[in-house]
């Protein structure tokens, strides 16, 4: 059974695997104190909070032509193909 911080943590890769990254940083935020030590968490969360704050940085501006939206993902020298 997990408990809510691997629940969090789960349901925050499920968000990104469908490009929600808004919610995806908020349960990061809530698993954040139970995997502090786990590396590949704080890049994942880390690397989802620099985007939501760049997509909102681009929604801000008004600039329609610019977008954030990652087309690969590289783990260990393999691309990774998350569509």
């Amino acid at each position: 059974m997990l408990n809510s911080s691997e629940k969090a943590y789960y349901l925050a890769l499920q968000a990104l695997r469908f490009k929600h990254y808004d919610k995806a940083l908020n349960y990061f935020h809530a698993a954040a104190g139970h995997f502090q030590d786990n590396r590949e968490f704080q890049i994942l969360y880390e690397t989802t909070r620099l985007l939501v704050a760049v997509k909102e940085e681009i929604a801000a501006a008004g600039n329609s032509e610019a977008t954030a939206e990652p087309e690969e993902v590289l783990i260990d020298g393999a691309q990774i193909d998350f569509s």
